[in-house]
């Protein structure tokens, strides 16, 4: 019997910001329909904006249809998302 795949993901940017000193990796507070949070980094020349969707349909990843393919994450709650978006390389 086939196991079912994972459902499909959809997380809404919140925050989103650009790291210093290049500004070539962008940092996203993505609160998901799973009721978790996460903080996501993406190295991309044009960044995402809040309101943007990521989703995850069979362990791939898009935004605005978009493929894209974020650095490992794990989902946290909201007051440590927050604080790692904040804190994240100051």
């Amino acid at each position: 019997m086939k196991k079912p795949g994972p459902p499909e993901l959809n997380g809404e940017i919140i925050h989103e910001r650009r790291l210093m000193p290049l500004g070539l990796i962008s940092l996203y507070e993505v609160t998901f329909n799973n009721g978790k949070y996460a903080v996501m980094r993406l190295d991309k020349v044009q960044p995402f904006h809040q309101g943007d969707v990521f989703k995850r349909v069979n362990d791939c990843w898009y935004c605005d249809e978009q493929l894209i393919h974020p650095y490992a994450f794990q989902f946290v709650d909201q007051a440590e998302a927050q604080r790692l978006f904040i804190e994240y390389e100051r």
